[in-house]
């Protein structure tokens, strides 16, 4: 008798949800950016409110990984090489893909062009976006100390949050400075490609994982609070900016993601988010657009590589038609056109051998019959997805106690000799 399989990861159908309203709000974000003056204050209101989006990807890929991996044996190297290849090559590409877009408005000579490329490796600075990957490449590096250190500090996760709250705070400071030195100036815009700039994001993220139990019921037994929260947080935002900007600030700086006000801002929206993705996933089977969030999640990633080239496409190549229109429908247009673009790209791209190079997606694998809720519930066999990707022939983690998918509780993975833990 052969043994049994491990079990997969239960998929935590509110992340889906969560995926993609940030992955939506991002390219929100870049498309005000890229429509919209430097100077509106009117387009800073709205960015500075939608940067929630860069400290919800890390909080993202940190509480994915996390909850992959938290009880689970994990063998670094194994881990290491897998990762690295799957986002780090993506990476590479698209650098050279956006420098090569670049170039086209701004050509240099072949030698020059060579060093910028080696250095928007290293920096993460090849185009506005992507030092998402570089920093989450720097997690990944990091992920087993922080693993340990997590579990390390079991029941004491609240004063680990706390002391990391802190940190942030005094990094924003450092990073929001209104008139930086010249040395200042050359190194602060690197701190953008840097993990340290958001590690409070990260541990957020991990803690979350760590208890998810806990935080999932608190989130469903306080959804009146949670829901009401980002309306105060985002007020507080809103008023900050517009006192930033009537004291002499600009709109671009009064809009900076590194403010300390982002961060209750931030976590309010992540939480709110998942409580309405709680309650979807419990009504999941009853609504017909489940489907579509499965289907956007599972893309999103994909979407984020390429949308800032459909943007430079249609907003720098003579006689774009979105130029043409005045604004806002300027910004609404280019935003639906860019979103559409970059799902039909990315669908035709999932159905070729670049899929893997153009989408940080593992090709399919032919998936084995089955019985249970996954053979009737393709979703019931997904692994809970890193924004990057997680590779399922790799990544299939074995069994835990405890542990059921969100928003499936008719389904219980626990044998009938296990009991549930705490978390």
């Amino acid at each position: 008798m052969t043994a049994a399989a491990p079990a997969r990861t239960p998929h935590l159908y509110p992340v889906d949800l969560v995926r993609v309203v940030t992955f939506a709000c991002v390219i929100a974000v870049h498309t005000i950016s890229t429509t919209a003056p430097l100077d509106s204050v009117a387009a800073g209101g709205f960015v500075v409110l939608l940067h929630f989006t860069r400290e919800a990807f890390f909080a993202l890929t940190a509480f994915v990984l996390t909850h992959r991996y938290r009880d689970d044996a994990l063998r670094p190297l194994r881990f290491w090489r897998r990762r690295l290849l799957l986002v780090g090559v993506p990476y590479v590409v698209w650098s050279a893909i956006y420098t090569g877009l670049g170039l086209v408005t701004t050509p240099v000579p072949a030698g020059e062009a060579l060093r910028g490329f080696g250095h928007a490796l290293i920096t993460g600075t090849a185009w506005y976006h992507l030092y998402f990957l570089l920093v989450s490449l720097q997690f990944y590096l990091v992920f087993p100390l922080f693993r340990a250190l997590l579990r390390a500090t079991r029941g004491h996760h609240l004063a680990v949050l706390a002391a990391s709250a802190v940190l942030q705070v005094v990094t924003d400071l450092v990073l929001h400075v209104p008139t930086p030195t010249p040395t200042e100036a050359a190194v602060l815009p690197q701190a953008t490609s840097l993990l340290v700039s958001y590690q409070f994001f990260v541990v957020f993220g991990g803690v979350v994982a760590m208890n998810l139990g806990a935080v999932d019921a608190w989130i469903r037994s306080h959804l009146p609070l949670v829901s009401v929260a980002p309306a105060v947080t985002g007020a507080a935002v809103e008023l900050w900016y517009r006192h930033s900007v009537s004291t002499g600030a600009s709109a671009q700086f009064a809009a900076d993601v590194f403010q300390p006000i982002i961060i209750p801002w931030t976590v309010s929206v992540v939480a709110a988010v998942w409580g309405v993705g709680a309650l979807w996933a419990d009504r999941r089977d009853r609504w017909r657009g489940s489907r579509l969030v499965e289907a956007a999640a599972a893309r999103s990633f994909g979407v984020f590589l390429v949308h800032p080239a459909i943007l430079w496409l249609l907003t720098t190549l003579p006689d774009a038609p979105a130029t043409r229109l005045q604004r806002p429908w300027e910004t609404v247009v280019t935003y639906v056109v860019t979103i559409v673009a970059a799902l039909t790209f990315v669908e035709i791209v999932r159905r070729t051998p670049l899929r893997p190079v153009l989408t940080g997606k593992p090709r399919r694998r032919p998936r084995p019959a089955t019985t249970g809720p996954a053979a009737t519930d393709p979703a019931a066999t997904d692994p809970a997805v890193h924004p990057a990707v997680v590779d399922p022939a790799v990544d299939s983690p074995g069994r835990r106690a405890g542990i059921r998918p969100i928003g499936v509780p008719s389904v219980d993975l626990r044998p009938s000799s296990e009991t549930p833990r705490s978390a």
